[in-house]
Parts: structure tokens; sequence; C-alpha cells
């Protein structure tokens, strides 16, 4: 559902007066009461001592009476009862369409109302000239309730012009949450600038901030194209300093490759401002030097991390406590692989998984672990093997499509070993880690092939949700879903919460 901005007036409907008359009565049924009787002369010339004329020729002129509008209507009351009355000629309207007036009218004079899609936002305006309070509030229930990613920017722009307050902030708390699909909407475009500025400030954007910065250099070729100027960075850059909207967005906060490959080539930042965010990106724990732009992170884009413990385990929060391992028994046991699945209720990107196995083997230094990644629709794929040491980050120039798995060797050597996955998981899609460890090629020990000191967890009774084992609350709005087999090699994983 989408709705026109408040400046777009909707194109005039020529009814006549007497067919929105007998619809009347026909809505009304029995004339016998004062509802009745009211909506048999609604818009009827018997009696009425007041005309509405409008701009054009051959435009039906709306009949109306005085009294009834005056006893409803405060303006109305002023405008023929007041020091000053209108007696002579005919009332002109030029702000408001024929049809729009008669819908008011019909209101007026016996609470009927019928909203749409088209005709709201202009009842709402001919509501607020005439400071109709019921009229208003069911205008505004009416956007509430279709409010939409379709339509919640233009939503937000028409209640901030009619300073309501109430669907202001839920339009924008609805924007933030539904930031990924509100940012691709045609909608988005719409927006002024100053009410563009009013989105970008939102520390709860729930969107990533190079995302953010797409939509923005969209709606920027958007303002461009439709005012005919060209295209280029220097044209950019002017709009975007209109309202300061170049420093709400979070440039340093991109990666190096995000950079140089999206900001730079679009021409917005001067030469000093690419020297200063680069030197920023590229030099570890240097003071920012950026300016005026944002250097904080939005509220709905901190990754947060996820410890597979807390999750089989909630009554021991703490592993490292003596009495958190006082719960284990150390036994002999063959390693076996281990398959790790995650999905939840909203889109979330996974950052990052840890494994750092519960387990010891004195004559073994190391060993090789080889991961397997997929999802349902289309994966990652590498072209070669991948090693990564333990408590190093893989290669990410290694990831070169999103298409088939992931397949990477890991060597274990008795410390942490973080892989970066950086993948969208679009809602109730489902990601599969499988670890399958490979010792064949390293020294055994007398134990023999696959035997490792595994340290056993206490038993966890959990009965199945959505189809998965374990369930983990990340906020309000959103749950992970998760099944494991083993729970001896993941330790922990990075999750990003975006919608």
């Amino acid at each position: 559902m989408s709705y026109r901005n408040v400046n777009q007036r909707p194109t005039p409907q020529l009814w006549q007066a007497q067919d929105v008359c007998k619809e009347h009565n026909n809505e009304e049924g029995s004339i016998d009461t004062i509802t009745g009787k009211l909506s048999q002369i609604c818009l009827t010339e018997d009696m009425a001592d007041v005309f509405f004329s409008f701009k054009g020729e051959n435009v039906a002129r709306i009949p109306a009476h005085k009294m009834i509008l005056a006893l409803r209507i405060p303006v109305f009351k002023a405008m023929f009862y007041g020091s000053f009355p209108q007696s002579i000629g005919d009332i002109k309207i030029e702000d408001i369409e024929l049809e729009i007036f008669q819908r008011l009218v019909k209101y007026i004079y016996t609470d009927h109302l019928q909203l749409s899609k088209q005709s709201v936002i202009p009842l709402l305006y001919a509501a607020q000239k005439y400071q109709i309070a019921g009229l208003i509030s069911k205008c505004e229930k009416y956007l509430q309730d279709n409010l939409d990613v379709n339509n919640a920017c233009t939503l937000f722009s028409n209640a901030k012009f009619f300073t309501m307050d109430k669907l202001q902030t839920n339009a924008l708390k609805f924007i933030a949450d539904n930031a990924i699909e509100v940012l691709k909407s045609e909608d988005f475009l719409l927006l002024p600038s100053e009410n563009l500025v009013d989105i970008l400030e939102l520390d709860s954007l729930r969107a990533q901030e190079v995302d953010v910065i797409r939509a923005v250099l969209r709606w920027v070729d958007h303002q461009l194209t439709k005012s005919k100027i060209k295209v280029d960075g220097k044209s950019r850059r002017a709009v975007l300093l209109k309202d300061s909207i170049l420093f709400t967005l979070a440039i340093p906060l991109l990666s190096i490759e995000e950079f140089t490959s999206i900001v730079i080539p679009c021409g917005i930042l001067t030469d000093e401002e690419q020297l200063l965010i680069f030197k920023d990106l590229t030099v570890p724990n240097s003071p920012s030097s950026c300016g005026k732009f944002r250097i904080h992170p939005r509220e709905g884009t901190k990754v947060l991390m996820v410890t597979v413990n807390d999750i089989l385990n909630p009554a021991f929060p703490n592993m490292h406590t003596a009495s958190f391992h006082s719960q284990f028994m150390n036994q002999w046991g063959d390693l076996q692989a281990e398959i790790f699945s995650v999905k939840a209720n909203k889109i979330i990107k996974i950052k990052s998984f840890t494994i750092n196995p519960k387990f010891q083997n004195p004559n073994q230094n190391s060993f090789v672990f080889n991961v397997n990644i997929k999802t349902q629709s289309g994966s990652f794929t590498v072209n070669q093997p991948m090693f990564a040491r333990a408590s190093r980050l893989v290669d990410r120039s290694g990831y070169a499509t999103e298409e088939g798995t992931v397949a990477m060797d890991v060597i274990f050597d008795g410390r942490a070993c973080k892989l970066p996955i950086d993948k969208i998981i679009p809602q109730n899609e489902m990601l599969v880690l499988t670890i399958n460890p490979n010792v064949t090629n390293f020294n055994l020990g007398m134990w023999g092939q696959n035997q490792q000191m595994i340290k056993t967890f206490p038993p966890t009774y959990q009965n199945m949700i959505n189809g998965m084992m374990y369930q983990h609350k990340l906020s309000d709005q959103t749950t992970l879903y998760l099944s494991l087999t083993g729970g001896k090699l993941v330790e922990s994983f990075e999750v990003l919460e975006i919608c």
C-alpha cells in the first residue's frame, strides 16, 4: 500500500450531488431519525443557505446548511455567526478537491466515513484545516493500522507535517525495526531531506552502515535525476551537504573494501576527507580524526557474542569457575564430527565461529579439522583449501563466490581459533556448520585413532522448539533456534541482529 505525499493533490472526480445523496440515503436506512433526516438533506439544496464552489469550469457547487456546519465545527461557527460573518456569495475552496470536500460534509452531517489509501491524506489535511478532532483521530488510526514498508517513509513525513506525535513516533520505530526493507523501497526515495536526516540520526536503525550508505546514494541520484541535474560527485556532494546529510553517515565504520569500492568512486568526499578516513581505517588504535562524520555504531548493528555453553547449560553461565568444572567428567572417547545448525525468526548475520575443542591428548600437539559451511539459498565456496592457525583469522580473500559450500582446513594447536563467516541468514533459513576431525596425518600416540580425553557435559533436557533442540533470545524481537551434535568443538559465535 502506498500513499501520496501531502503536497500531491488527488485527481478530482466530479460527482453529481444527487447521486451522492442517493448513496447516503441507502446507507443510512430509515430516515425517521435525526441521523436519517440529516442524511436526507446532506449535499442537497433543500433548505440550503450556503454554497461552496471549487476551481475549474462546470464543477458542481456543494450546498450546505450553516447551522448544521456551525453546530459541529467551531471554524464554521466563527465563519457564519462570528463578529464578521460571511453572508454573500459562494465560499471558494481552492486547496481541497470536490470529492474530498463532499466526504468531509458527509462526515459532518452523519458521522459516516469511508477511508481509502487515496483519500486519507487529503481528508486529514481538510480535517486539520477545519479543526475536526474526530476526523483527525480516525485518519490517524487508519494510517497507523496500514503502516508497512512501502509507505512508512511517506507516513512519517505526513505525521511530522500534521504534528501527529504518536504516529510520527510509531512510524520512526517501524522504519528502524524494518530498515533493510524500507531502505530498498521506492517510498524511501520520496523523503524530503530534513526527514531523511531524522531517520539517519536514529541509533536504533537495524541495517548495516554500508546498506544505509547505498540507500542514501540511491536517494541522492533520484533527487538529481528528478531535477534533471547531471549525476556526478560534485552534484551528489551538494545534495548531501544540505541539512548535513553527509555527516549522518558512519563512513569511518566501513571496511576498507567497502570504502574503496563504494564511497570513493561516487565522489562525495574531498581529497582531505578521503585521506583522513583511509588513515582511520588502516591504522589500528589511532585516534579518530574523521571530522564531523558519525563514528559510533548504531544500536541495531551491534555484534553479539553467543557462547554455546550458555545455551547448552544455562544453569552454569560461567564455565571457568571451580563449581562448573566439578560438574564434568573426563573420559576417553572417539572424536567425532560435530554439526551445528542455527536459524532465527528474523534476519541475522553470522560474523564468525570460534572453535576451541574441550579435550586433550598429551602426545598430540596439533591436528586438523575440516570445516564445511552451507545455507539453504546458496553458500560460500573457496577455490582452494584454506588453512588457519589457531588464534588467527582466516584470510577473507579466499571467499570467491557465494555458491556451493565453504570447505576449509583448520589447524588447532591448543588455542581458540576464530573463523570469519560474515554471512547474512534470511528469516527462518538454516546455516549448517559441519566440523570433521582429521587426525590421520598426525601422531596419534598410544590411545589409537580419534581417541581423546573428552570432557562430558552434564545432561540437558530440552523440548524440540521450531524443529530445533534449543532456543536463545537475542532480544525481545529475535530468537535463535539451534541444534547441536556433540558440543565439544564450537565454543561461541558472533551474530548481528539485522531485523
